[in-house]
């Protein structure tokens, strides 16, 4: 595996953290059904799960110290571009995270391996959303937020 650098290690985190963040909130994802209660749970909780873990494995081979020091780094980026979230509806802000990955994997600036965690949690998570993207003006909106908000994480030095 190639060494990479600080800004690398926080380019590949920064997705699977802000979608964590998103997915870890309360009343985010509600089952289709009464009936679905108990397997939207554990599909949420695995997804949850997947993007914890593809949120730290950047960091895996770095020391405790240094992990620590990239974390709180990641912290502070998270903090600066989801200030707003909570005034925001969950699956606007789901689309534009979806749209800023999307970016991200089309420009191949991102490149997600198959059966890795965060491809995990993307496949878990695409047919939770979907039909947000049903509405043609909504899929225009994410997309726009999702490029104001490269434009933050641009000014912080990431994904140039």
């Amino acid at each position: 595996m190639p060494i990479l650098t600080d800004r690398q290690r926080i380019e590949l985190a920064v997705p699977a953290c802000l979608l964590y963040t998103l997915a870890s909130a309360e009343g985010v994802f509600v089952p289709a059904g009464p009936a679905l209660k108990t397997q939207a749970a554990a599909d949420v909780a695995d997804l949850r799960e997947n993007l914890r873990v593809a949120c730290l494995e950047p960091f895996a081979d770095l020391t405790p110290a240094k992990k620590q020091a990239l974390l709180r780094r990641l912290n502070r980026i998270k903090r600066q571009v989801s200030y707003d979230w909570h005034e925001r509806p969950a699956l606007g802000v789901m689309l534009m995270l979806w749209c800023f990955l999307k970016d991200l994997v089309d420009r191949e600036i991102l490149v997600l391996w198959e059966g890795s965690a965060m491809d995990k949690a993307m496949r878990k998570l695409l047919p939770m959303f979907e039909h947000g993207f049903e509405e043609q003006r909504e899929e225009m909106i994410a997309c726009e937020r999702a490029s104001a908000l490269l434009g933050k994480l641009q000014s912080e030095g990431l994904y140039r």
